[in-house]
């Protein structure tokens, strides 16, 4: 069952993974990958953007907020209980903090806003451990860490509690429910 499960992945992915290959753009410098994400080439949508450095401390369950340019703090404030990443929307107007709450049930995302620096509500989902687009920007796939099939007691994700009736538990990574936020379990493989 589980190798059945991770060969369905496998497969779904290596689909996913063609269809979004062939929207990626060109490679410019095949000496330098990097060399189309200079900051003289970034979005015209992080224009406004303060140049600032987001880091998660996970046990303080805050965010400090660095100036690159001088290399000091310059705030904190606090997010959820263990904030994990801080991810960029698909539009670049948002940079969200995943609080995964590791071992309870109250995770949540916090909104920060990168033209002040300054975060906004945060969001109660279960257990967001990272989270990515869909390819339109109108869905969010917030990957619940603990939210994975055992290969000991086979338990399914879709057993998993939620704490958010506006979270979502799936299977796999497939097209998005009505729902703006879907959960996913992570993969995990044992060799």
């Amino acid at each position: 069952m589980l190798a059945r499960s991770i060969l369905v992945a496998v497969l779904a992915g290596g689909l996913w993974a063609s269809a979004a290959a062939a929207q990626m753009p060109p490679v410019v410098d095949p000496n330098n990958l990097y060399s189309e994400i200079r900051s003289d080439k970034l979005s015209p949508a992080v224009a406004g953007a303060l140049p600032r450095v987001y880091v998660p401390n996970r046990q303080g369950n805050d965010v400090s907020v660095i100036d690159p340019a001088t290399m000091k703090v310059v705030d904190r404030f606090p997010v959820g209980v263990n904030p994990q990443h801080v991810v960029p929307s698909w539009d670049l107007k948002t940079l969200w903090v995943t609080n995964n709450a590791e071992g309870r049930t109250d995770g949540s995302l916090t909104p920060i806003d990168p033209t002040t620096g300054k975060p906004g509500k945060t969001i109660a989902v279960d257990d967001p451990y990272n989270m990515y687009w869909s390819p339109d920007g109108k869905s969010a796939i917030v990957v619940a860490e603990a939210w994975f099939e055992s290969p000991d007691t086979q338990v399914s994700p879709a057993t998993a509690r939620t704490t958010s009736p506006s979270c979502t538990p799936a299977r796999s990574a497939g097209p998005p429910p009505a729902s703006p936020w879907i959960a996913m379990p992570s993969l995990v493989s044992a060799v």
